[in-house]
């Protein structure tokens, strides 16, 4: 399956109107692109680096203009954009820990085209929202064959 590209100007106006910064989860530009440098190791040729969310140096998660890049305490999810069919709201998973405020929820859970789940952790509030909101853009725009 091709590997589907979005404009940065879309994913960070959706970003921008549907969420937002907060104290962990920056968009990139080139003044702070350094703080997130080591993640850049992970792009690939033509890919932008857009959102990161990082807790530290080995829990963060990077979007970018082609995929989802999640590093949490050495293990490494990449998934492209192409490989996405759902995203959604991890209400099991937040239920479960016993987190009932919306704007205290910080997993979605994404599924790929193979039928597994994978379940990403953000920053809650706007982030948590802006970035939710990206990835509903993402999958209903996909172009699938």
């Amino acid at each position: 399956m091709k590997n589907e590209k979005y404009k940065p100007s879309i994913l960070l106006s959706i970003f921008r109107r549907k969420g937002g910064e907060g104290k962990m989860t920056k968009i990139i530009s080139d003044d702070n692109k350094s703080d997130f440098l080591h993640q850049q190791t992970f792009l690939q040729k033509d890919e932008q680096p857009l959102l990161c969310f990082k807790q530290n140096e080995s829990t963060w998660l990077l979007i970018t203009t082609g995929r989802i890049i999640e590093e949490r305490n050495g293990a490494t999810l990449l998934i492209p954009y192409s490989d996405l069919v759902k995203v959604d709201i991890a209400l099991y998973e937040e239920y479960k820990d016993g987190i009932m405020n919306t704007m205290d929820f910080t997993r979605l859970i994404l599924i790929d085209i193979h039928g597994r789940n994978h379940i990403i952790k953000l920053e809650k509030g706007e982030p948590y929202k802006g970035i939710f909101q990206i990835l509903h853009y993402v999958i209903l725009n996909i172009n699938r064959p």
